[in-house]
This record gives C-alpha cells, sequence and structure tokens, in this order.
C-alpha cells in the first residue's frame, strides 16, 4: 500500500520574505492597506505570494490588532435600487482600504436587533445601518464592545448613533418652489411609511414650504416606500375630487410607480398634464422609459462620509456621535414641466436652483 503524501504546509510570512529576499516586516507591510512601502518592493512580494500560493491570515492579523477589517451592513428594503447602490458604494469603498462587508438583510418595519443580535459574535469593527433601525439595547452593547455604528438617510434620536443624510428640508423645499415655477398649482405628497422621520421631515418641508407661499392645500397618501404601494396611493390621490397637477414622491422608487398609474391607468401626458418629481436619482432615473425629474441623494457620497465617521471613531473611542449632510441638487428631465428660468447646466446635467 502506498505511503500517504504528508499535507503540503500552508506558506507563511516567513517564506514570502526568503523568496522575495526581503523582510518579513516588509511583507506585512505589502499586505497592509496604506502601509509605507516602494511599489517595486510591493509588486515584488506580490509576486513571491503568488508563486508560492501565499494568502494573508485575516483572523490571526485581526488577533494581533483587536480588529477584523468586517464592516456590518444592517439594510431592508433592497427592491429600492437606491439601497442597491448604497450596498454597491459601501463595498467598493471599503474594499479599497481592505475591509469587507458582513451583510445583514432586516425588516423596514421593526429595529434590526432581532437579527443583529448576531453582529457581537462576529467582532465586527463597526456597524452601518440603512432603512432600518437599531434599540438602546443594541446601541448600548455596541457601545461597550466599542463598535461605532452610523445610520444612513435616517434619523436617530437614540444617543450613540451617528447619521448620514441627505438635504431633506432643503429639497422639498427646492421642489416646492420647481413645482411653482413650473405652473401648478394642485400637489400631492407620496410619502414612505408614516412614522419614517425622514419622510415626515420631506412632507412637513414640502408642505410648510408651499403654504408660505400661498397654496395652503396639498394631499398627502403613503407608498410605504413600494412600488404597489406608491401605485395605491397615487391611485387614491387622482380619483379624489380635488385635481392634481404636480405629485412629489418621497423616493425615485414610488415615483417610478406614479409614473406608471397616471400614464397607463389615467392616460394623462406628463408633463404637460402632471408632473412627477422623486427623490435618489438612482440609474434607472434617466432611463428614457421614466425620464425622472429628481433630487438627487448621491450614494457614494453618503458611503463616503459613513465610513469617514468610523474610522474616526475607531481612531477616538470617546468621540460623540455625529450628524452629516450629504448635498444635492434638483436634476431636471423630461417627467415635469420645465420653467423658463433659473435653469443651469452642470457636469453635462440640467439642475434647477433656485
Amino acid at each position: 500500500m502506498p505511503a500517504k503524501t504528508p499535507p503540503r504546509r500552508r506558506p507563511t510570512e516567513s517564506d514570502v520574505a526568503r523568496h522575495a529576499g526581503v523582510s518579513q516586516s516588509a511583507v506585512s507591510r505589502a499586505f497592509t492597506p496604506g502601509a509605507s512601502i516602494a511599489e517595486a518592493t510591493r509588486e515584488k512580494i506580490l509576486a513571491s505570494a503568488r508563486e508560492l500560493g501565499f494568502h494573508t491570515n485575516l483572523v490571526a492579523r485581526s488577533l494581533a490588532t483587536s480588529r477584523t477589517n468586517i464592516v456590518a451592513l444592517a439594510i431592508a428594503n433592497l427592491e429600492n435600487p437606491f439601497y442597491a447602490q448604497v450596498v454597491t458604494e459601501l463595498s467598493v469603498r471599503l474594499r479599497e482600504t481592505g475591509r469587507h462587508i458582513l451583510l445583514f438583510t432586516t425588516s423596514q418595519e421593526a429595529a434590526a436587533d432581532p437579527e443583529l443580535e448576531r453582529v457581537l459574535s462576529y467582532q465586527v469593527d463597526a456597524l452601518i445601518l440603512a432603512a432600518t433601525t437599531a434599540t438602546p439595547e443594541l446601541t448600548s452593547q455596541c457601545r461597550k464592545n466599542g463598535i461605532p455604528i452610523v445610520q444612513i438617510n435616517r434619523e436617530s434620536k437614540i444617543a450613540g448613533i451617528s447619521t448620514v443624510r441627505g438635504e431633506n428640508q432643503r429639497a422639498a423645499e427646492q421642489v416646492a418652489q420647481f413645482l411653482i415655477a413650473g405652473g401648478h398649482s394642485n400637489f400631492a405628497f407620496i410619502g414612505g411609511t408614516p412614522d419614517s422621520n425622514t419622510s415626515l421631515i420631506r412632507q412637513e418641508a414640502f408642505c410648510n414650504h408651499l403654504r408660505s407661499l400661498g397654496f395652503p392645500s396639498v394631499k398627502v397618501a403613503h407608498g410605504h416606500y413600494s412600488f404597489q404601494g406608491a401605485a395605491t396611493a397615487t391611485r387614491e390621490i387622482l380619483s379624489g375630487d380635488t385635481p392634481v397637477d404636480a405629485i412629489f414622491c418621497a423616493s425615485d422608487y414610488m415615483a417610478f410607480a406614479a409614473l406608471d398609474v397616471v400614464r397607463r391607468e389615467f392616460g394623462l401626458n406628463v408633463p404637460r398634464d402632471i408632473s412627477i418629481v422623486g427623490v435618489d436619482d438612482v440609474p434607472e432615473a434617466g432611463h428614457a422609459a421614466y425620464d425622472l425629474t429628481t433630487y438627487s441623494q448621491p450614494a457614494g457620497s453618503l458611503a463616503e462620509e459613513a465610513i469617514k465617521i468610523i474610522d474616526q471613531q475607531i481612531a477616538h473611542p470617546g468621540r460623540r456621535a455625529q450628524r452629516r449632510e450629504v448635498r444635492g441638487e434638483l436634476i431636471l428631465r423630461g417627467s415635469a414641466r420645465m420653467p423658463e428660468t433659473s435653469v443651469f447646466t452642470i457636469d453635462g446635467k440640467k439642475v434647477w436652483r433656485s
């Protein structure tokens, strides 16, 4: 019976150092994002690593540094293309710094705790929440374990949770002025869930700004951030006794549903009979089928700011929670009447600024 071949020993950093003719510390720096090392030396080390079949031992490195380079992302409503964008942007930006995402999908109706109780067992470096929330209990546990929490596109009243969001109030006020400039006089708003603070801020700013400009009546319905929910809300608005000639939706995804309903079910011409405006500026908003006028909420900028907060709080554990706002623009396309003034072209896109 032939003798068994002993298993091949896994190559180590020392093996790579000997093969490349460099020090072991140089090998370590070559695999550490941001570490100081000459590019030629780094390429030489990586070539040796490939030849030997060496891969960094992330578990061992995490034990040495107390960091896993893993960021947990809890996210709901992935059917909304905006949140799919958020996942992509976070993944790309974290990967550029040698980190990875551990994805948890949750329900947007409830706090994320039942699913996120497992986060602590993975020893993640930070937790990002998108379209979902955490309770004070989970927040407290994360704080005790030195895990920063950042919430994207939602406000949090819980101490210890940082937030990054778009210009909710400014967006709504700009849309109100834009629609008036386009000659509209009968307005409606389709919000998300009734308890969504992001949607409520947009609704209140939109209605209050219109009221201050002499338009006190705004029809309001809730689309629950879903396609079917927004379609139902649009039918409710258009079936009423009061005519509507402009609808502001709290997300692009709901605006897509509104556009489908007004065109296919009510036979209205967009934008001659009615204008539709959304928020987010997801890639689909620029497609010919929707050609949606929308207030941008750049997912890349949201991701970048969230990561900056995480890095700062890891570097300075006692730092207080932060609030950051990402600038957007009212991007003009074919779903809304074009005013005669205040239209500019910036980076190849038409925008409206009051």
